[in-house]
């Protein structure tokens, strides 16, 4: 099957609807929050292992699981993604905090493994001129799913009960992980050295030592990237709608209602990004804009409370925050001295160290309210570190077409 086919659609058309799943049950885990607290009758601090189980998960497996995936192949550990992240459907069954943290890193599994093998999938199936707008298109799905869970969580929890959109989004995974398994594919690697297609090269980089893969600079550089920006990202994603209700007195609904406009705003900004990039040829710029806007915005979001600010500030929030995604996401598969198998251990590092931030994040500001009585202290922490992003991208070396040297090797569309 040649580059041109177009089963590659259907397979990328699955593959966004999957990984549409990954921000659906992630951004859940907010709105639910204050529900959970009064549920299991918590305190914030405690609560708050639901929104920090998941990306702690993935810090301590991603890894490792992302070592051995190329020993069964990117269809079946997709598969096996994909089944994992649909464990919430056992919700229905689970009656103790403690199960639902157990559900929960089920999905986080599932997520670890979805992430850097969607992209090694896409990579596979497209020319490397391809992948931003793909990966832009792929992440603007993700931010499409946080938007409805943002919109039909609190209303689905009030209407049936507190984990109904738990094991509803659990459903919703199952089927598109049934589907993966009935019309997915390994695409069948190509016996010529060199392609037809002038827009297709073999990748001839080579597969590096996990020691020299994780002691690269870029590598590193885009670790601290997701990091910080994963981190304040989650202070703000997880703990908003509560901030709102509780100290704007805004109603919860309403609250977690708001977080749509900026997801509505990184959708349609993921898309852009991956265009842009695509016909500028450089990643860069946008690493940079997005580390000095979006923590900017979050602070006009959480520092007044007027309406029409708070609305505007959030969805600039979801614009800045994910104009630099699909960027991000495509400088692993063209780092010059890495084969795309060794970029996905970069992504795997990225996922690593952006789940740490989010890990720690969303426990550190429960912790710094239940002891201070205040938000802002710890939303202000957070954007301060962001900063780190804009420090990343100034520092980063330019993998893009227009920055690349003409003899550096190019990407393949075949791992």
């Amino acid at each position: 099957m040649n580059n041109k086919s177009r089963y590659r659609f259907v397979i990328f058309a699955n593959v966004i609807l999957v990984r549409s799943c990954v921000g659906l049950i992630w951004a859940s885990a907010g709105p639910l929050l204050p529900l959970i607290i009064q549920e299991f009758e918590l305190s914030r601090s405690t609560a708050s292992w639901f929104a920090s189980i998941a990306p702690l998960t993935i810090a301590v497996i991603s890894l490792p699981v992302n070592i051995v995936v190329g020993r069964f192949g990117l269809k079946k550990m997709f598969a096996v993604g994909a089944f994992f992240q649909a464990m919430g459907i056992l919700s229905f069954f689970a009656d103790s905090f403690i199960a639902i943290l157990l559900l929960r890193m089920c999905f986080a599994v599932g997520n670890c493994i979805i992430i850097p093998v969607a992209t090694a999938i896409t990579a596979e199936w497209f020319s490397s001129r391809e992948l931003p707008i793909l990966n832009g298109i792929g992440m603007s799905f993700v931010n499409l799913g946080n938007g409805v869970a943002f919109a039909i969580t609190v209303p689905l929890a009030t209407w049936l009960s507190w984990n109904a959109p738990v094991y509803i989004y659990g459903a919703v995974a199952l089927v598109w992980a049934i589907c993966w398994c009935i019309i997915g594919k390994e695409k069948k690697k190509e016996p010529e050295l060199v392609s037809p297609d002038p827009s297709v090269f073999v990748d001839r980089r080579p597969d590096l030592g996990l020691k020299k893969i994780l002691t690269n600079k870029t590598a590193l550089l885009l670790t601290l990237s997701v990091t910080v920006s994963w981190a304040m990202g989650n202070a703000i994603g997880s703990w908003l709608p509560d901030y709102y209700f509780s100290v704007f007195g805004i109603p919860l609904s309403q609250a977690s209602s708001i977080m749509t406009f900026s997801t509505v705003g990184g959708t349609i900004s993921c898309i852009t990004g991956g265009i842009l990039s695509t016909r500028i040829g450089k990643r860069r710029p946008f690493i940079i804009i997005s580390g000095l806007f979006t923590g900017l915005s979050a602070l006009f979001a959480v520092l007044f409370n007027i309406p029409a600010l708070i609305y505007v500030a959030v969805t600039l929030f979801g614009v800045f925050g994910a104009i630099h995604v699909s960027s991000l996401f495509t400088i692993p598969m063209e780092i010059p001295e890495m084969s795309m198998r060794s970029g996905m251990i970069v992504i795997a590092m990225m996922q690593v160290g952006g789940n740490l931030g989010n890990f720690i994040s969303p426990l550190v500001t429960g912790a710094i309210v239940d002891a201070t009585g205040s938000y802002l202290t710890a939303f202000i922490t957070f954007i301060v570190l962001s900063l780190g992003l804009l420090a990343a991208g100034i520092l980063m070396p330019e993998t893009g077409p227009a920055g690349s040297k003409p003899d550096t090797p190019s990407v393949t569309a075949s791992i």
